[in-house]
């Protein structure tokens, strides 16, 4: 009878101070909540074909390997304003760099227009792109948008969608507090994964590490629904460990929120769907290297071709004619915004996507378009903020 039940699974991460090297993530600062995770030792069979005198072959050879390791878990803040959440690590080897807004710009505007709002003059001189303003006094109040660029210098900031009421030199506002993730092309982490396999008898747990992981990363989410992602790492390999078994993890006690009540434009105009999804498409490679146990080096992100899909409900073409715009190559935006409390809330903003496919889709007898997009925009083609 085994002792080792899939339900005593514990799971730590943490960004690794030099890349490879055991970051030691420990269950009281670094435990993280996931799904059904999954590790698979991936080994290279060298295959011989000595002859024997008979038909049969040799004996396969065990080279080297590297550890593939899948976790999924939701999405959702700390509880905390500009805490960032217990999962940023597998967000970091996604090679997403992580920008924190530690408290909330709270003031009143200089002025405002159709489609921005300029700041108070001594607003920090920190790009506020992808951090979510409400409006909430004087002119305009209530109303909640997406930055989707702001000057530093002048704090003008521009918004989407554009304002209902425009604001003016009464209007008070704040800039939410919270954690922005956006595409990295440099000075990239890698991260250590412990999978710990809690043993419910008598004797040691089973650890089996992961280090030096570089990850991809993939999003979904249904209306009504909580969002889930999933992170496929890879890294370099490690022996199983036979340890006490792990205790005093500490998780946060933030329960993720579905999609309602929300704010969700295509192209600053609201829409209504029932799926979607974003991959990040990360192109994982581990180099060759004889001085390494198993072979290889710590794991890079050396590619990424991000790719999504939405299924919106059909509109006149005079509203949206998603055919024309994959034709022409038109770049729209998309932006979700969900979640009551601060400290709770997910904004996902991608300023530029590009239709690349048109497909019927049928949800529950009312017609939608199903469109797979490309994001575009090189580290700008998605925010994602926890807030």
């Amino acid at each position: 009878m085994s002792d080792f039940l899939t339900r005593n699974r514990l799971v730590t991460a943490k960004v690794e101070t030099t890349s490879g090297t055991d970051a030691v993530p420990a269950p009281a600062t670094d435990a993280v909540l996931v799904e059904e995770p999954r590790a698979t030792p991936n080994m290279e069979l060298e295959q011989t074909d000595e002859v024997t005198g008979s038909l049969d072959t040799t004996q396969s050879i065990v080279g080297g390997g590297y550890m593939e390791r899948t976790h999924r878990f939701f999405a959702k803040g700390s509880g905390t304003p500009g805490t960032e959440p217990e999962f940023t690590p597998y967000l970091q080897a996604a090679a997403l760099a992580m920008t924190t807004l530690a408290s909330d710009l709270d003031d009143t505007a200089q002025a405002g227009a159709a489609g921005t709002i300029t700041l108070a003059a001594a607003t920090p001189a920190t790009d506020l792109t992808g951090f979510v303003i409400t409006t909430d006094g004087g002119t305009g109040s209530g109303q909640t948008r997406v930055i989707t660029a702001f000057d530093t210098t002048s704090k003008v900031a521009t918004v989407s969608p554009a304002w209902t009421t425009v604001p003016d030199a009464t209007t008070e506002y704040v800039v939410h507090a919270g954690n922005l993730f956006v595409p990295a092309s440099t000075a990239l982490k890698t991260i250590t994964d412990y999978l710990y396999k809690k043993n419910s008898g008598a004797g040691n747990a089973i650890l089996e590490k992961i280090t030096g992981a570089a990850a991809n990363l993939s999003f979904a989410i249904q209306t009504r629904q909580t969002g889930k992602f999933t992170a496929t790492l890879r890294g370099k390999l490690a022996d199983p460990e036979g340890v006490a078994n792990p205790t005093g993890a500490v998780f946060d006690q933030v329960r993720p929120r579905p999609l309602r009540s929300a704010d969700a434009f295509l192209d600053d105009q609201r829409v209504c769907f029932r799926n979607f999804t974003l991959d990040f498409g990360n192109e994982i490679v581990m180099a060759d290297c004889p001085g390494e146990e198993y072979g290889y080096e710590p794991a890079r992100v050396t590619r990424r071709k991000p790719t999504g899909r939405i299924n919106p409900q059909v509109l006149t073409l005079t509203d949206r004619n998603a055919f024309a715009d994959m034709v022409a190559g038109t770049q729209r935006k998309l932006w979700l915004n969900w979640g009551e409390t601060a400290g709770n809330r997910v904004s996902i903003y991608l300023p530029s996507i590009v239709y690349t496919g048109k497909e019927d889709d049928d949800l529950d007898g009312i017609s939608a378009d199903g469109l797979p997009f490309e994001p575009y925009g090189p580290d700008s083609w998605v925010y994602m903020l926890f807030y």
